[in-house]
């Protein structure tokens, strides 16, 4: 089974460049992620929170901010028995992707929804 890619890059456009095959035009014309292509799903994260910030819980005010990597993430989930997926296609999407690959991430992103 394929695995998740987590992708990093520093500016969105590092990723629009690499990835144009996950790229589509939404409702209104603008250039978008497709968040169900034909072979993967995709979930644009943007900058990615490493920690909680820490709450005083009596006042509500802020103690020690949040964390932000403020560069930009992606994951791509295979969708390898979706009608019509092309394993070529996902091999490109892969081969795309290697350079803003990260092997592994300390703590959760996003939970893919089902």
């Amino acid at each position: 089974m394929p695995q998740t890619l987590r992708l990093r890059a520093d500016v969105e456009g590092a990723l629009v460049e690499a990835l144009p095959m996950l790229r589509g035009i939404d409702a209104d014309g603008a250039l978008c992620w497709l968040i169900a292509a034909s072979v993967c799903d995709v979930d644009p994260i943007g900058p990615l929170a490493l920690t909680a910030p820490v709450v005083d819980p009596e006042t509500g005010e802020v103690v020690t901010p949040a964390v932000v990597d403020e560069r930009y993430h992606l994951n791509i989930y295979p969708a390898p028995l979706r009608l019509g997926a092309d394993p070529d296609a996902w091999a490109a999407i892969v081969a795309a992707a290697d350079p803003f690959t990260v092997p592994d991430i300390a703590n959760p992103r996003r939970r893919r929804q089902v």
